[in-house]
């Protein structure tokens, strides 16, 4: 019985250690999948309406066409959402905003080694402290669906 279980085990540690983490430690080409970076609110005050809310995403692997954003409830956009990159040059791209959900098609694709700076403007919430969530998916040239790359977590806080 012994002998079945370090084998058992054996056959697990060989399987695990095949698989290659899926980890991003900064440098050119080290993921092979686009991945949020950064957030921030400006400013960051729970009471101030029409504040700036963003994240950064960093394209790895295939070049992005498209971005979609989960609104929390009780989250509005007023003044739409701009996109630029590394250089501060903004990026092409055709925004809506509807039923919660905001879509970011960009013109052309976003070539991987780029990181975008989401902007939402004008966002206005319900005006009491808060860990605002936005899960962020993106679809790739190449990859059929939506991929989710992660959460985007901005802060609030109560002057």
């Amino acid at each position: 019985m012994k002998k079945l279980i370090y084998a058992g085990a054996a056959f697990i540690l060989t399987i695990a250690s095949s698989i290659s983490a899926a980890q991003a430690t900064g440098r050119p080409g080290d993921a092979k999948f686009s991945h949020l970076v950064d957030s921030a609110a400006y400013p960051n005050s729970a009471t101030f309406q029409g504040a700036t809310h963003q994240f950064e995403v960093h394209v790895q692997g295939y070049p992005l066409s498209e971005l979609s954003i989960n609104l929390p409830e009780d989250i509005d956009i007023n003044d739409g959402i701009e996109v630029k990159n590394q250089s501060g040059q903004e990026i092409p791209a055709t925004v809506s905003i509807k039923d919660g959900n905001a879509r970011v098609v960009f013109s052309q694709p976003v070539p991987p080694e780029t990181t975008l700076k989401v902007a939402m403007q004008g966002v206005n919430t319900p005006g009491y402290d808060n860990t605002w969530q936005y899960m962020v998916f993106t679809k790739n040239v190449g990859l059929s669906g939506e991929i989710p790359i992660g959460m985007a977590r901005i802060l609030t806080y109560r002057d």
